[in-house]
């Protein structure tokens, strides 16, 4: 196969699997929220930290991430919070810009 095909290949099933991993995310998120918050305002403030939030930690990856989500569960403002408390030594950040 060309490597220009399977460049091609590539990018749609990390693409296929990052919108499943958001699909995933989001049903998540709409839970948390729920199950959080009854009045509607703060629900969607809640829904749109939460997804932030998300967005954030896919650029990061390593121990201190899966450490920070066993601790913190689905709450992922919790999670981003965890993993930008710790030095950035230990904080493996991916190729996304972080603030």
């Amino acid at each position: 196969m060309p490597y220009r095909k399977r460049l091609i290949v590539a990018a749609a099933a990390v693409a296929a699997s990052f919108m499943s991993s958001a699909h995933a995310s989001d049903s998540v998120i709409q839970a948390y929220c729920q199950e959080k918050w009854s009045g509607n305002a703060m629900r969607a403030y809640c829904l749109e930290e939460q997804r932030e939030a998300a967005a954030a930690i896919a650029g990061y990856s390593g121990p201190l991430r899966s450490r920070c989500e066993s601790e913190w569960s689905t709450d992922l403002h919790m999670v981003l919070f965890c993993i930008k408390q710790q030095p950035v030594s230990q904080a493996a950040i991916g190729d996304a810009i972080q603030d």
